[in-house]
């Protein structure tokens, strides 16, 4: 996101432009156009307004647009022998900062107001990494099992991919000044190198892909090919008129056709970058218009303008946002822009007292780095909460305080062959995801002694796992990978000799089997696998893993082991400390205290009739102690849940008298 300076070429340029093919410092209105293309679906798509799904690509037509921008001023100027490395940071820090710690200060004073104390050090920490330009990689590290809902400096990530950009890139320019060949071989190099990185990673490291430079590269490097004029000039104005309505089709149509599911960036990014090269190349037919040039020209204050906002608002309201609710958001983010351009931006980058106000902007990021480090080393200022909040919000550090050190989650590894010891002597085995940890808890409290490994959402079953073909983003990471070796060696565990009993405990509803997706969470198409292959559809899930399941406790009961089954938990719609928090902002929905038990779970229930007569199988039902017939959220104003679906520790502690048939007599 860079200033206007270097778009249009002309045949008369001067002999060192002509001798390195530069474009001209004439402006090019369709430039702003294009960053209006760039920048509106990218806040449609955030305000979740509907036919946007793919609206995020609009960060990658701004990486084509600086690419483009950046090189056509750094190679002019070398040509010219005028580049000054020191002035064109300084431009940097005029064009980026100013905008960008008068939001960041204002996010974090708003987030000071709303947010809860862990959610303030997130952002706090996110407000030190965007001052020291490594957001991205803030943003790659910090996705987690457990990550919070509100993140709303996420859009930060690409600036902080652009400011890397320019700490290499004119060096490499300097570099190759007067090798105009080696140059443009150069940049050639990296294209290649970064497109087989991006669709190499998206594969394998999804958020890797998405959020570091390395990867996204080439998309700069094309900006930066089409300012070196290394594909020629159109033709004749239908051909540029061509070209940049085909330009336009590739990008729109990546923003109808695309979805948060689509693996992206690698080759699904190759339509809308090739489309923004296009456009610039063709000349940018139709974008010259005023309406879209006046957006084009606070694009960049909207756009950091537009998360924040609508983050916000999605918080408080504790749901998506209706389309006139996201409307709104978005009408606001635009009136934030245009007075940010007009008394925040212009004066930095063309007022009279601009090199002074370099030096105010410089400071402002170092201060804005320490005041987000203070917040997250006051862990989010807890004193701001009153007695109630942080009572209701303390069950939130359960899922530490549940045997989470035992379960399997992102890279780390829990070997059943090696698990978890509760007890003296165990002679049985809990085997499950991460509601197995709340059983868990439940059972230590009974004073059961047992063996404990799980794998987070990993499902139950025998020779079955999460397919890792399909949402990515969630499947690469390391306990989707090893579900299958999970589940195998927790059959070894639990058939040898010493294991008497074993407990199967699991969010029975995560795997897709027929049940709709939670409302407080993404609906994603999760297919399971077994041995003869991928389910081929959600609804195959069912088949595979009832399956499954069935050869895993007829292989148990087999091996003469009692099989323990613990029945779903309760599921709220919402999380339920958030809502409990928001509720006293006033927007959030009024809080549902009887959560459905037998519509959410019907397709595990009718499935787990079939067993009720087998013999060594036993139930134990949760529900029968939590819902009298009611299932309610909370108990004096304290939630029974420190998310959507998991249990709090006093809660599972409460469970305890369920499994005392289990110990040793």
């Amino acid at each position: 996101m860079v200033e206007q300076g270097s778009v249009a070429r002309s045949p008369d340029v001067g002999n060192a432009l002509k001798h390195a093919a530069l474009p001209s410092t004439a402006y090019r209105p369709d430039i702003d156009g294009l960053r209006t293309i760039a920048v509106v679906p990218v806040v449609l798509f955030h305000a979740g307004l509907p036919f946007v799904g793919g609206g995020y690509v609009g960060v990658d037509v701004f990486f084509v647009i600086s690419g483009f921008l950046i090189t056509g001023i750094i190679a002019r100027e070398l040509a010219q022998g005028r580049f000054s490395l020191l002035e064109f940071y300084r431009r940097r820090a005029r064009r980026i900062f100013p905008a960008l710690t008068l939001v960041g200060f204002a996010t974090l004073i708003a987030g000071y107001l709303i947010l809860t104390p862990k959610e303030y050090a997130d952002l706090g920490q996110s407000a030190a990494a965007i001052a020291a330009f490594i957001s991205n990689f803030f943003f790659w590290k910090s996705v987690s099992y457990w990550a919070p809902g509100v993140q709303p400096m996420l859009h930060t990530w690409s600036l902080a991919v652009e400011e890397q950009y320019y700490v290499f890139f004119p060096l490499f320019l300097m570099l190759m000044h007067g090798r105009r060949r080696w140059m443009i071989i150069g940049l050639w190099a990296v294209f290649a190198a970064s497109l087989a990185l991006s669709i190499a990673l998206v594969a394998s490291r999804p958020s890797a892909a998405f959020y570091l430079l390395p990867p996204r590269a080439w998309e700069l490097m094309l900006g930066g090919l089409l300012a070196l004029d290394c594909f020629g000039q159109p033709r004749s104005p239908a051909m540029g008129k061509a070209a940049s309505v085909a330009g336009l089709a590739l990008i729109l149509g990546s923003v109808l056709l695309y979805t948060p599911a689509t693996p992206f960036p690698g080759a699904a990014a190759l339509p809308p970058v090739l489309g923004a090269g296009l456009l610039i190349w063709g000349g940018g037919w139709g974008l010259s218009a005023r309406p879209l040039v006046a957006i084009g020209l606070i694009s960049y204050s909207l756009y950091l303008w537009h998360l924040p906002v609508i983050d916000f608002a999605r918080y408080l309201t504790d749901a998506p946002l209706t389309a006139a609710q996201g409307l709104l958001a978005t009408l606001l983010s635009v009136v934030l822009a245009a007075l940010t351009y007009r008394y925040v931006e212009t004066p930095f980058r063309t007022g009279k007292a601009r090199q002074k106000l370099t030096m105010l902007a410089a400071v402002t990021m170092p201060v804005m780095a320490l005041a987000g480090f203070a917040i997250f080393a006051l862990a989010g200022i807890p004193a701001r909460l009153s007695p109630l909040q942080a009572r209701q919000l303390a069950v939130v550090d359960d899922q530490d305080r549940h045997p989470s050190r035992c379960m399997s989650l992102d890279e780390r590894w829990i070997d059943p062959a090696t698990p978890c010891q509760f007890g003296a002597h165990p002679t049985t085995l809990l085997w499950g995801d991460s509601h197995s940890m709340v059983t868990a808890t439940s059972l230590q409290a009974a004073g059961v002694p047992f063996y404990f490994a799980a794998d987070a959402d990993c499902p139950i079953g025998q020779d079955l796992a999460i397919s890792p073909d399909f949402e990515r983003a969630l499947t690469q990471q390391g306990h989707y990978r090893r579900c299958w070796d999970y589940n195998r060696a927790m059959l070894a565990r639990a058939l040898q000799p010493g294991i008497r009993t074993v407990v199967l405990s699991a969010r029975w509803t995560n795997w897709r089997l027929g049940e709709p997706a939670n409302p407080a969470e993404g609906s994603v198409d999760i297919r399971l696998v077994d041995a003869a292959g991928t389910a081929t559809s959600p609804a195959e899930n069912r088949v595979k893993f009832e399956a499954a399941f069935r050869n895993l406790v007829a292989t148990l009961t087999a091996a003469g082991k009692r099989v323990v089954i613990v029945g779903p938990y309760p599921e709220p719609t919402f999380n339920v400390p958030h809502r409990m928090y928001v509720a006293g902002f006033g927007l959030a929905q009024p809080i549902d205290q009887n959560a459905s038990y037998a519509q959410r779970h019907r397709v595990i229930l009718d499935f787990f009739r079939q067993f009720a007569a087998t013999p060594g199988v036993t139930f134990v039902w949760p529900a029968s102690m939590m819902c009298k017939p009611a299932c309610p959220v909370s108990r004096d104003d304290v939630p029974l849940y420190l998310d959507h679906n998991h249990l709090t520790v006093a809660e599972a502690r409460r469970l305890a008298p369920l499994y005392r048939f289990l110990r040793p007599t």
